[in-house]
């Protein structure tokens, strides 16, 4: 369709649509309108018109530079995972992330209070505070032996 659409306006004729072209017709109008009324379009408008300047400017931050870095040593590290480790990591990463932001969003950090070693100790006798500290000392335990096999290769 696209290329019949080039060359009829490149010919200057009339165009002559078929059923199915009218279809995709609309259904790209209704995309525009939704890019337009959610803002995405003048987004997209900006950034065509600024693409050189965008580009500069991404390519000189520092923030950018640190932030690929990472992710290749990530991405370096996931190849090293055997498949069924992966699918575990995933779906565990799925689990913590949403356990942590929601413990996150449940808590004023401006209200929290100072806790001591008495205060610790007490805070032991919650069930929830148990769980997540077999959570961490369970991680920490796993990453330190991981980290002594790495040591040892």
């Amino acid at each position: 369709m696209y290329i019949a659409l080039t060359q009829a306006l490149m010919r200057e004729e009339p165009l002559n649509f078929d059923e199915e072209s009218m279809k995709a017709l609309e259904t790209l109008m209704e995309v525009a309108v939704y890019l337009k009324e959610s803002g995405i379009l003048d987004l997209l408008r900006i950034v065509a018109e600024r693409s050189s300047e965008l580009l500069a400017l991404i390519g000189n931050d520092p923030a950018i530079h640190r932030a690929s870095a990472l992710a290749d040593g990530a991405t370096r590290g996931i190849t090293r995972l055997k498949p069924e480790e992966m699918v575990a990591a995933k779906q565990n990463i799925e689990k913590l992330t949403e356990c942590t932001l929601r413990s996150i969003a449940a808590v004023d950090p401006a209200e929290a209070k100072p806790v001591g070693l008495l205060g610790m100790l007490g805070a032991l006798r919650d069930r929830d505070v148990q769980r997540g500290l077999g959570l961490l000392l369970a991680i920490a335990k796993n990453l330190g032996a991981c980290t002594a096999a790495k040591k040892q290769a």
